[in-house]
């Protein structure tokens, strides 16, 4: 009998799952029979890439994204085969999920895989078979699955100000379509978050309507400019040979990993890190204007980010709670910032809205309250300030604070014991396999969590490419086990 494996959403974690899988050995892929789970909109490109508008851009280049990382030319080569301009960098997100489409398609057919274009509602287990029985929107399924891989990247977005449920509040922007044009009106629209999102949300508005714009966040930084370049850099300190020596010693000592980012910095040629960030990192659009004012400098520092992050991909699960604490307290935001860049477009196009009036970055909101035609933002220091609408453009978070709003299939796995939330948010799960911990009965052997709802414990699990790296980990830790 056949080994049955479902996969619970089909957006990009689902699609790095299918991936992974359709790269196994014959042998294998001749015992397992694969199911798909998801709704007709979101099957084969998620949430972050349904259809939007126009100018709801990805934020990465299009030679830096693609499907397969191992073939990184993919989504260009696709673009030109449908005779689209590769000569752009950015393209409109909607484009990028036509193209997860069909590659999920031609997945689906090449592994012969069964499609439910139903919404996962239930998720039972069987302990002494460890078997799993699912349970959709409109019914439940026959068939008892041997192992799950919960793909389903549908979170709850965090509500600061506790705003939910008053009139003319946003609580998420995407589809940015939806928000309102308000042609001709010169309403105060807030945004709350300064970044990719809050991005996304400033430059539609700015496209789209008349509204003048406030935005602001507790840190009052906004993403770096993208530099783009096709430069190679030689690392010095943050070699493989380190890393390995790093990973292989009986207890992680963070020190170490962080002398190794400062010497590898000063190979680079800056001085220490608190002078760069007094040079090349600034709050609110000063920070936006130094990219564009050093982007030899800024490349580098992108590029140490990233591959710091990546680093941590390993590192993060051995660090300490102290360990974490102060790794964000004196790098986080500004690595995050350097690591997920706008593209220069959007960063120019925010520095002429701040000077023609209509934005304006606001510094101390400490709270926001409704009235009876709109919200006035409380300030530590300048007078309150009266807005039409507020957008909460911070993003999407799993925390034990808003499970209440995460979806039914979350809520009920929580409920019954199947899962816990990582004191970092999202799921907590065995980093070297992507295995759930169940507080309930511990690593579930036949569990698998990707993407955005492990983003506490894999670090910045957000980009494509380390969601696809982290599917191929949990799908060799599948076949290492003798039941395939």
């Amino acid at each position: 009998m056949k080994k049955q494996v479902a996969i619970i959403g089909m957006g990009v974690s689902g699609l790095a799952v299918l991936l992974a899988l359709s790269q196994l050995p014959d042998k294998f892929l001749e015992k397992i029979d694969i199911t798909c789970f998801d709704e007709p909109k979101h099957f084969g490109r998620g949430i972050p890439f349904q259809e939007d508008s126009s100018t709801a851009w990805i934020n990465s280049p299009i030679d830096a994204i693609s499907y397969d990382y191992h073939d990184m030319n993919d989504f260009q080569n696709w673009m030109e085969q449908k005779g689209l301009d590769t000569d752009q960098s950015y393209v409109p997100r909607s484009l990028y999920g036509r193209y997860m489409t069909e590659r999920a398609h031609d997945l689906l057919q090449k592994l012969k895989a069964s499609v439910i274009h139903e919404k996962v509602t239930q998720l039972n287990y069987e302990p002494d078979s460890q078997k799993w029985n699912i349970g959709t929107s409109q019914r439940t399924i026959p068939t008892r699955f041997d192992e799950v891989h919960l793909t389903c990247g549908e979170l709850p977005v965090l509500d600061p100000y506790h705003l939910q449920g008053n009139p003319n509040y946003i609580a998420d922007p995407y589809p940015l379509k939806n928000l309102p044009k308000q042609p001709g009106k010169k309403d105060r629209i807030a945004i709350i978050g300064t970044g990719l999102a809050a991005i996304d949300t400033l430059k539609w508005l700015l496209k789209n309507s008349q509204a003048d714009l406030l935005a602001f966040s507790p840190s009052m930084t906004f993403p770096t400019v993208r530099i783009l370049k096709t430069e190679t850099i030689d690392w010095q300190s943050l070699t493989d040979t380190n890393k390995q020596k790093l990973f292989e010693e009986n207890s992680f000592n963070f020190k170490s990993l962080e002398n190794l980012f400062l010497s590898e910095l000063q190979a680079l040629g800056f001085q220490n890190w608190e002078e760069t960030c007094r040079q090349f990192l600034a709050e609110g659009i000063p920070g936006i204007s130094l990219s564009l004012a050093f982007p030899a400098q800024l490349f580098l520092l992108q590029q140490l980010a990233s591959h710091l992050v990546d680093w941590l991909t390993d590192f993060w699960p051995k660090m300490t709670l102290s360990n974490r604490q102060y790794y964000k307290e004196n790098y986080g935001k500004a690595i995050i910032n350097l690591r997920n860049p706008m593209p220069e477009e959007a960063g120019r196009l925010l520095i002429e809205a701040t000077a023609q009036g209509r934005l304006q970055i606001i510094e101390a909101v400490t709270d926001i309250e409704a009235g009876n035609y709109g919200f006035v933002l409380k300030r530590e220091v300048g007078k309150e300030l009266s807005v039409a609408t507020v957008i909460n453009a911070t993003g999407y978070h799993l925390k034990e604070s808003n499970v209440h709003q995460a979806t039914t299939l979350i809520q009920q796995v929580i409920r019954d014991g199947l899962v816990q939330i990582d004191p970092e948010g999202g799921l907590s799960i065995l980093p070297q396999t992507g295995q759930v911990i169940s507080p309930k009965y511990g690593i579930l052997a036949t569990l698998y969590a990707h993407g955005s709802l492990v983003n506490g414990v894999i670090y910045q699990n957000n980009s494509t490419i380390k969601i696809q790296q982290m599917a191929e980990r949990a799908i060799g830790n599948v076949i290492k086990k003798p039941t395939i």
